[in-house]
C-alpha cells in the first residue's frame, strides 16, 4: 500500500471524527414521520398537560405529545369530571389522572411509507370498582339506546375483573405515507371529527351519573 494512500485514508478517518454527528446525518435515514410535525402544528409547540385545543369542531385538554400519539380529553368529560372527587383514587398516575382518556397512535405499515392513524378510548383502573363498572356500565347503556354501535364493551363477567376498558370500534384510518404531515394532519382532525357522537354521549353519560362529589370545587 503506497505511502499517499495511507495518508489519505488517515485524512479520511479524521474528517469523520471530527465531522462524525453532520456526516451521520447524511449517511442515516431519519426516523422522524409527519406525525410529529402535524401533532405540533394542531396543538401547538408549547403543548402543556391541560391545555385547551380546538381540533375541527371539538374542543378537547391536551394530556400528552409522544413521537407516535398524542392523548387528551374531551373538554365535556373533564367538566363534568371536575364536579366529582377532586383525586380519582387508582388514576393518580394514569395518563391525565382521570377516569377516562383518549388517544390517537400512528401505526406504521410493512412498508416503512403507509400506516394509519388508530383513535382508542378507554376507561381506566378507578379503585373504587363499584364507581368503575357504573361508569362502564352507563356508558353501555346509552350507546345502545342511542344505536352508536362503535361503542362496545367486552362481555360484563370478563369486564368485572379488568382495570383497563377500551371501547372505540371500527376506530382507525388510512394514511398512505406517514412522512407527509400533511395526510397526518387531515387524517386526524377527520377521526377526531368522526367520533363526535360518542364523545358526545360519554359526556351526557357522565353528567347523569351519581358521582361522588367534591363540594369544595362548588364554592
Amino acid at each position: 500500500m503506497s505511502k499517499d494512500h495511507n495518508e489519505a485514508d488517515e485524512l479520511a478517518k479524521r474528517l469523520y471524527r471530527e465531522h462524525k454527528t453532520v456526516l451521520d446525518l447524511f449517511a442515516k435515514p431519519s426516523s422522524s414521520t409527519g406525525f410529529e410535525v402535524a401533532v405540533r402544528h394542531l396543538f401547538g409547540d408549547a403543548s402543556a398537560r391541560g391545555k385547551l385545543v380546538r381540533i375541527g369542531n371539538t374542543n378537547l385538554v391536551l394530556s400528552a405529545v409522544a413521537k407516535d400519539h398524542v392523548s387528551f380529553l374531551h373538554a365535556g368529560w373533564v367538566r363534568e369530571l371536575e364536579k366529582a372527587k377532586s383525586t380519582w383514587k387508582g388514576c393518580e398516575n394514569w395518563w391525565a389522572g382521570y377516569p377516562l382518556i383518549a388517544w390517537v397512535e400512528l401505526r406504521n405499515g410493512d412498508d416503512g411509507i403507509s400506516g394509519s392513524l388508530k383513535l382508542n378510548a378507554e376507561v381506566g383502573p378507578v379503585a373504587d370498582r363499584t364507581v368503575r363498572q357504573g361508569i362502564v356500565e352507563a356508558v353501555r347503556v346509552a350507546a345502545v339506546t342511542k344505536d352508536l354501535k362503535r361503542i362496545k364493551f367486552p362481555d360484563m363477567p370478563k369486564e368485572e375483573r379488568r382495570l383497563y376498558s377500551r371501547f372505540l370500534h371500527q376506530n382507525a384510518r388510512p394514511v398512505s405515507d406517514v412522512r407527509d404531515p400533511k395526510a397526518i394532519e387531515e387524517t386526524l382532525v377527520g377521526i377526531i371529527s368522526d367520533f363526535v357522537p360518542e364523545f358526545d354521549l360519554v359526556t351526557a353519560v357522565i353528567s347523569q351519573l351519581h358521582l361522588p362529589r367534591d363540594h369544595s370545587r362548588q364554592r
